[in-house]
């Protein structure tokens, strides 16, 4: 995450909170990273990659199409990050007992060993940070990540199509 983009069409106040925002996460993101290191990935293994596999050890079974949603990306770009962890041994394909046409993606124990690494970082680095924090501080961070989840639903629901019925 570089910096906010000009072209976002927010009111003054909007923008100078954002980009504030946008620099403190940098910041926060920054100092994570000094603190407990990057997080460990085999060297082969993109973010992109990464996220895929996260996605895929929180959701067994989730279908290449689901993903594709949840990452925002092309059905092909999907399949595409989808092959190259199943060639790396990270992803199982399976077939859907009630759809044939339908694949399944579950994680391989070489991935959830990948997953469990990068948690184990994660958590490592929020644990440390936690206890610096008071009740009141981390009240405030939920309710804000609580706002920004809201938020983005909001708009997710605005921007899905409407099921039209009748003739």
């Amino acid at each position: 995450m570089k910096s906010l983009p000009d072209d976002l069409g927010l009111d003054q106040e909007r923008a100078a909170l954002a980009r504030e925002l946008f620099a403190v996460n940098l910041q926060v993101h920054d100092r994570t990273m000094a603190l407990v290191g990057p997080t460990p990935t085999p060297a082969d293994l993109t973010m992109q990659q990464a996220r895929v596999l996260g996605h895929v050890a929180a959701r067994p079974g989730i279908t290449g199409h689901e993903l594709g949603t949840l990452l925002a990306v092309s059905a092909p770009t999907a399949s595409g990050l989808v092959e190259r962890l199943v060639e790396k041994g990270l992803i199982a394909r399976t077939d859907d007992a009630d759809d044939r046409r339908v694949r399944r993606l579950r994680p391989t124990e070489a991935g959830l060993s990948v997953v469990r690494d990068m948690n184990s970082m994660f958590g490592r680095a929020i644990g440390v940070v936690l206890n610096r924090l008071s009740v009141d501080d981390l009240d405030l961070l939920c309710r804000g990540a609580r706002a920004m989840l809201d938020a983005l639903e909001r708009v997710q629901a605005e921007s899905e199509p409407v099921a039209h019925g009748g003739s």
